[in-house]
């Protein structure tokens, strides 16, 4: 292989031109995000779960269903005394229309829960499918993908169920 001198004086150059050129051909097989059928808001009950937030917000990001434009997210921190509040806030900061972050004193899951609930009614999101994931757990990439599929295909329904995997 002919290496050109730049590439020869600098490996450095070799390297990052390599990598650049594997981007940009990886690109055509990153997944398509899609627009669903419906909108969904998750509310989250948060209490001191700082090492489990990183991995819960990009379970959700990284949605198949393209996460801007149907998934919202309301993260009701529960009193938090280690840095909840502050990793909720980061994402909210890239994140403004689709992440609100409301704080109250230590009550448990489900006044965390009944207040996020709450600021749904009272902001008149019109977002009719709601769902209660804790920060603890991590959503498959197509978990909205799934139940927005059935959906459309359904025509009557009023409440989903879906599999929970242990590990």
């Amino acid at each position: 292989m002919l290496l050109k001198a730049k590439y020869k004086k600098n490996i450095f150059f070799f390297f990052k031109s390599l990598l650049i050129s594997m981007q940009n051909f990886l690109k055509q097989f990153k997944p398509k995000k899609y627009k669903a059928y419906n909108k969904y808001v998750i509310v989250s009950a948060v209490y001191n779960v700082e090492k489990y937030l990183d991995d819960f917000f990009k379970s959700i990001i990284n949605q198949r269903l393209d996460f801007k434009s149907n998934i919202y997210l309301i993260c009701v921190d529960d009193g938090s005394t280690d840095n909840s509040a502050n990793i909720i806030k980061k994402y909210q900061k890239k994140y403004p229309k689709n992440i609100t972050y409301l704080y109250k004193e230590n009550g448990g899951q489900a006044s965390s829960r009944n207040l996020g609930l709450k600021y749904l009614k009272e902001n008149d999101l019109n977002i009719f499918w709601v769902t209660f994931t804790d920060p603890d757990d991590f959503l498959d990439r197509d978990y909205f993908y799934e139940v927005d599929s059935f959906l459309k295909k359904q025509n009557n329904i009023a409440m989903v169920a879906t599999n929970i995997i242990f590990y």
